[in-house]
């Protein structure tokens, strides 16, 4: 598949997550989510540690709780594993864009998008309690100036077609 280039920047995603809002949603995402899949709290401790040392102790404790159960949640409903990269890679994987377009949707009131978003990473129409905890976490990421950058509709789309990798770490 040949990317165009506003598609190959969003793939090839360096300077996109040296944005503190898509640091924290992605690399929570990648941390929470790998702390589920082997069962090791140091995954989960790492976050924390990310969003302490980003937003300082009182901030992060809140939006940790709503990042935990945003996890928990999507996982919950979903119908099939969802695949991230390792921690700290410069690149997005098909699941990474849904989750972050999920919450980048939220705050910018594309529901449509948030839906799309939804429906591909949980792979079923059952997204309403995803959807429920995507608003909670991007409401309180929003509350404290964290602001995603918008994702809208026809990108999570275009997204979504493309092949799945094979090997994710």
């Amino acid at each position: 598949m040949t990317l165009r280039t506003s598609d190959q920047d969003f793939v090839n995603a360096k300077g996109y997550l040296e944005r503190l809002p898509e640091k924290l949603v992605v690399e929570g995402y990648r941390r929470w989510m790998s702390g589920y899949e082997t069962g090791d709290i140091q995954c989960w401790e790492m976050a924390w540690n990310l969003y302490a040392g980003s937003l300082g102790a009182c901030q992060a404790r809140a939006l940790v709780a709503e990042l935990s159960c945003w996890i928990r949640t999507i996982r919950a409903v979903s119908t099939r594993t969802m695949n991230h990269f390792p921690y700290g890679c410069g690149k997005l994987c098909r699941d990474e864009c849904m989750a972050l377009s999920m919450v980048a949707g939220v705050q910018h009131k594309d529901r449509a998008a948030m839906e799309a978003a939804a429906t591909h990473l949980i792979g079923c129409h059952r997204i309403h309690d995803a959807l429920e905890a995507s608003c909670s976490f991007g409401m309180a990421l929003d509350a404290i100036g964290q602001h995603l950058i918008r994702v809208p509709k026809p990108v999570v789309q275009d997204i979504a077609l493309r092949p799945e990798r094979q090997h994710f770490h």
